[in-house]
């Protein structure tokens, strides 16, 4: 990681050389890549005293909600006429690649999102971010904690992305399926123990029509379920750095899914679900399971009946907890919007991310805000996710998790740059043992292993 970030630094440099050396030689024309330590931040002038027209580029990787976006921008640009938002669309896994590379190259980025803390904090660990602690505090506040419910810091404490969308996991249940099996919708307090036994009822078929009772994805949280309602902030890591591997959470989430994929067969295997590439809402809207973990900002979808027909209605349900576990808590994430460190407008792009933060979130209709001066509910939110196609959507059941008294978000926090290496070394062995290629406990040694030599080589 440190080579990558010294990387980083010397082809910024070079590539700034030889755009200097470029604009030198006899009139020709060459892309200046801004330096990266000292872009321009204060706004710009014209000739006649009025603030020069400036253009945001917006890093996108959610196109179906780009229309809504630029409704969005539109608004901000009413309000301040001199700065326009260019949105790049980058569809599908490409776009943490196309952000890297492009900051890398020098090209101008100034805004751009992360869906995970820890792949926010690595990258802001290489120096891809602008830090955004001066324009805090000039707001007159000493934290970022003071205007948001999500602590932002990373491991230098600096801060390099505002907490934008507030994404909560619920178990999304086909409501036709459950009267068929003759199931109520769960309690509040339902655990994992009852969640596999609803899986079991709501199982039904043999060979390629089975329909499973559940479906879990290849996501990094469907390997620590039970881990998010014991083990606070960061599963893999206490934080005193040390590593969290021997807890028993992690055992009981690999055994949890290997019962329900390989024994009772009661949930979509794993091998099938990379095998077939199959997505984790087709799978639920075409009917191929009755269940499934997801996060709130996905509810929206339900509606799109183009891609996903089906005539159903969705049912909701809290996060299951294990039998001895905590009541409500339940895990959750957050998107990071990020100043790219090759911006050249990085004060206008503070001033919008926080516009987009607080009062754009809300209007997007999709996910939560992390804004401590909100003043949109729960239930405003909950309208505009369920505005089309309404018959859909179980919205007092939706309403009833989302505003359970209990419940507690468990966000990542303590989040070292390294995390994700941690993350992604723990996910493939787990996988392998949820799969039964290896035993849980050569899954969990190599893991623990692995791990610790991450964190040995990062002291």
């Amino acid at each position: 990681m440190r080579k990558w970030k010294q990387l980083l630094s010397i082809t910024m440099a070079a590539l700034l050389t030889a755009g200097l050396c470029a604009c030198g030689r006899g009139g020709e024309t060459a892309q200046e890549a801004p330096a990266v330590e000292t872009p321009e931040t204060g706004m710009q002038t014209a000739e006649n005293g009025e603030p020069e027209t400036i253009t945001l580029r917006f890093f996108n990787n959610e196109p179906t909600l780009t229309e809504k976006l630029n409704e969005i921008n539109a608004e901000y640009t009413r309000r301040n006429p001199h700065v326009q938002i260019e949105i790049v669309d980058v569809p599908g896994a490409d776009y943490y690649t196309k952000v890297d590379t492009t900051i890398l190259s020098g090209e101008q980025l100034d805004i751009c999102f992360f869906n995970v803390k820890f792949d926010y904090a690595s990258r802001a660990a290489q120096g891809e971010f602008y830090p955004m602690d001066d324009f805090i505090k000039a707001e007159g506040v000493s934290s970022v904690t003071d205007l948001y419910t999500i602590d932002s810091s990373v491991e230098d404490g600096k801060v390099y992305g505002l907490p934008g969308d507030v994404k909560e996991y619920v178990i999304w249940i086909n409501k036709d399926d459950l009267e068929k099996a003759g199931l109520e919708v769960p309690s509040l307090n339902w655990t994992w123990e009852d969640f596999e036994e609803y899986a079991r009822k709501l199982t039904w078929g043999e060979g390629p029509d089975k329909h499973y009772g559940a479906m879990f994805y290849t996501y990094d949280h469907y390997n620590v379920l039970t881990a998010y309602n014991r083990l606070d902030g960061n599963p893999y890591l206490n934080k005193d750095g040390t590593l969290n591997l021997d807890d028993p959470s992690f055992r009981e989430s690999l055994e949890l899914r290997y019962r329900m994929e390989q024994v009772d067969q009661c949930a979509m295997p794993l091998s099938e679900v990379l095998a077939t590439n199959l997505d984790f809402r087709t799978a639920f809207f075409s009917g191929k399971c009755s269940m499934i973990l997801m996060a709130t900002n996905i509810i929206p979808q339900t509606a799109d009946l183009e891609n996903y027909p089906h005539t159903f209605t969705t049912t909701y349900a809290s996060f299951p907890m294990p039998a001895d576990g905590r009541t409500g808590y339940a895990y959750a994430d957050n998107r990071f919007y990020c100043i790219g460190a090759t911006t050249v407008n990085a004060e206008e792009s503070y001033k919008y991310l926080r516009y987009l933060t607080t009062e754009g979130i809300p209007m997007k209709g999709v996910t939560f805000t992390a804004d401590k001066n909100n003043q949109t509910g729960i239930g405003d939110v909950v309208d505009l996710m369920t505005a089309e196609n309404p018959e859909l959507f179980d919205k007092e059941q939706l309403l009833t998790v989302l505003n359970n008294p209990d419940l507690k978000n468990n966000f990542w926090e303590y989040v070292p740059s390294y995390t994700g290496e941690i993350v992604n070394l723990y996910k493939a062995q787990a996988e392998k043992a949820v799969m039964g290629e290896i035993p849980f406990d050569k899954a969990l040694e190599t893991a623990a292993q692995q791990c610790q030599q991450v964190i040995d080589n990062n002291k």
